[in-house]
């Protein structure tokens, strides 16, 4: 993705592959260099800069004329890594052209979420995006059908989920011994009050002959946004995907606009809006600057993004610096309106599959599960896994 002044040049012939000394904010400007950016590139470690765009997920977005300047040793490395990715990419678009078929066939409705659909429509290319698992989104009435697919073609419940969901959980993960991993979702987010189905916005794309069901634009974009806000906007790949879909030329602002209002999204918009800034140098259309929310939670989630960025910090590694009352009041700030923030609380009280998995409580007693789940976070907080 070239900007039009965008220039980079290496200042040396790459540094010893064993060079301890790793400098961040050098690895970002590199990657963004090698990716059509206007920033200088300084030779980091190959090592280091390949582990970098890995982390990322944007190997398949590097510029071949920007790869192919640099010395050799980063010639050979960085096309590794996009062999690698785009091996991947071809491997999850056959999964979901498999999966589709096979829902279907059963007449169920998948919308396919993220992953190839998503480097189709974002960059016209099923290589340019990779991934480690297919997010498919199926209505709650046709999870049993869609669940005796799956166990057809070979699925089976990864270890530690089950199944009926509690209600704070909108996600099952299903792993085959030879196929990708599915997420099977019966809603976008975490948080039920955003983005509900019925302002759902849907297109039709091909994925090499079969027809795949995603979101359209104009609800991708609030939905790319809420879901990057969850992870703190830690990683490259989701905020150019992001970047790519503003830059089609039949987005529709002003109905962009308006669905970010009704998503809720809008101080979540300010945020991604400024780090595409500073990141990318974009210019946000006037439409999106008349219905973002600056605020003090979006500037402290500008901060801490940049950081994760930077560091290639995972969701665990963000939660334990943050900690767990700054984490939740965060991200109950960057709710636009106050039922909305109500709503966000009583999601981070509501218990988990693993809450019911850490104890099992009798039916009758299954009220003190927020108890559970308080206790759980607390203990999160001094540093456990949960």
């Amino acid at each position: 993705m070239d900007t039009p002044h965008a220039h980079c040049t290496a200042s040396a012939a790459g540094q010893n592959a064993d060079d301890i000394h790793v400098d961040r904010a050098e690895l970002l400007q590199a990657t963004l260099c090698l990716m059509g950016f206007e920033q200088p590139f300084t030779a980091p470690a190959v090592p280091a800069l390949c582990q970098f765009i890995r982390h990322h997920g944007v190997a398949g977005l590097l510029q071949p004329d920007r790869v192919q300047s640099q010395a050799p040793v980063y010639v050979a490395a960085l096309n590794a890594e996009r062999q690698r990715i785009v091996i991947r990419a071809l491997a999850l678009g056959a999964g979901l052209k498999r999966l589709v078929a096979g829902f279907t066939a059963r007449g169920l409705q998948p919308l396919a979420l993220k992953g190839p659909a998503l480097a189709v429509q974002a960059y016209g290319n099923l290589g340019a995006r990779g991934g480690v698992d297919l997010d498919v989104l199926l209505p709650a009435e046709q999870w049993p059908e869609g669940l005796a697919v799956l166990q057809d073609m070979g699925y089976h419940m990864a270890p530690g989920q089950q199944w009926p969901l509690p209600d704070a959980a909108h996600e099952l993960v299903l792993t085959h011994e030879q196929q990708p991993r599915i997420e099977l979702h019966r809603r976008l987010l975490r948080h039920q009050h955003l983005l509900h189905a019925p302002q759902r916005i849907t297109q039709v794309l091909d994925l090499q002959g079969t027809e795949v069901t995603c979101l359209a634009p104009t609800y991708a974009l609030p939905y790319l946004i809420a879901h990057a806000s969850q992870h703190c906007f830690r990683r490259l790949i989701w905020l150019m995907d992001i970047h790519a879909l503003l830059q089609r030329a039949d987005l529709d602002l002003e109905l962009l606009a308006s669905q970010v209002k009704r998503s809720g999204t809008c101080a979540m918009l300010d945020t991604c809006l400024s780090l595409l800034t500073v990141l990318f140098g974009l210019q946000a259309p006037a439409p999106l600057q008349q219905v973002r929310r600056p605020c003090r939670a979006s500037r402290e989630m500008v901060e801490l993004a940049l950081d994760a960025l930077r560091r290639s910090l995972s969701d665990d590694q963000v939660a334990t610096g943050q900690g767990l009352f700054k984490r939740v009041s965060l991200d109950i700030a960057l709710q636009d309106t106050l039922p909305a923030r109500w709503q966000a609380l009583a999601g981070w009280l509501s218990p988990t599959a693993k809450d019911h998995q850490w104890l099992a409580l009798p039916r009758g007693l299954s009220f003190l599960y927020p108890f559970v789940r308080l206790f759980r976070l607390a203990l999160r907080r001094r540093g456990d896994e949960i």
